[in-house]
């Protein structure tokens, strides 16, 4: 099976890098057209526009592996991280997409994981980061899988883009493991932490509204009642903010 890290950078900030990656691997790269770098670069896609999930699909459109990895252009990869992805995937061939765990530069993980396997649901893939994503080409192209442009970085809601996927995924009946192995690194620090942030909390309240519908009123206040003392707002004023962004998602669709 050929295997694929499919990479998002702006100004071509992963070329800038001290860093070579010898496995096969395509980037794609949003950059205006008064700071456009015209050199040629191997497998490089140059966009003139801005969004995470827009350089998600353009990465899915050009694809040409059978196994691929959804990557940022921050990380450091396992060594093995090719014979990894591949040998888990002919292990677990009724798997269209696997995800896998992150570490700290230090050695750490990135977050808490389970130690076991198990099959994916809607609520777990909520806690779900991008660069964790591996899939089976076919399967995304079948189901004709693509990222809610609406969602991510650069996006009207900037956050959960990943987490709609996977749920996609799922409403489209593909089957998603996960597997309590590191196979990158990268820094702690997040984007989608920041909750004294009024736009990142709407866009929570957007997202759960995608994915759950109705039920979104319940999931928010829950996440409300876990997150708003991490923030600088009332619980109340936490949920409103939520419940602002589900009612503006809801707005754009209609």
């Amino acid at each position: 099976m050929k295997f694929q890290i499919l990479i998002s950078t702006v100004n071509r900030r992963f070329l800038k890098r001290d860093f070579s990656l010898n496995i096969p691997h395509l980037i794609i790269n949003q950059q205006s057209r008064d700071e456009a770098d015209g050199s040629p670069a191997e497998n490089l896609f140059d966009y003139d526009e801005r969004g995470l999930s827009k350089s998600r699909n353009h990465a899915l459109d050009h694809a040409e592996g059978k196994i691929c990895l959804i990557s940022d252009d921050d990380l450091t990869y396992k060594e093995d991280i090719e014979s990894i992805i591949l040998h888990s995937f002919e292990q677990h061939p009724d798997a269209d997409i696997i995800t896998f765990q992150i570490e700290t530069p230090d050695g750490q993980l990135r977050k808490k994981y389970k130690t076991k396997a198990y099959w994916h649901n809607k609520r777990t893939v909520m806690k779900v980061s991008s660069v964790e994503i591996t899939f089976r080409k076919s399967a995304i192209d079948q189901s004709n899988l693509h990222f809610d442009e609406n969602f991510g970085l650069g996006a009207a809601f900037p956050t959960g883009e990943e987490n709609i996927f996977l749920a996609d995924a799922l409403d489209k009946k593909l089957k998603i493991l996960s597997l309590p192995i590191p196979i990158v690194s990268h820094p702690l620090e997040s984007s989608g932490k920041n909750f004294d942030s009024r736009q990142l909390i709407q866009a929570k309240g957007a997202l759960f509204e995608r994915i759950f519908g109705l039920k979104s009123y319940i999931v928010s206040f829950l996440f409300a009642c876990r997150k708003y003392k991490m923030s600088k707002f009332s619980l109340f004023a936490f949920y409103g903010l939520m419940l602002r962004g589900a009612k503006t998602y809801r707005r754009m669709q209609h």
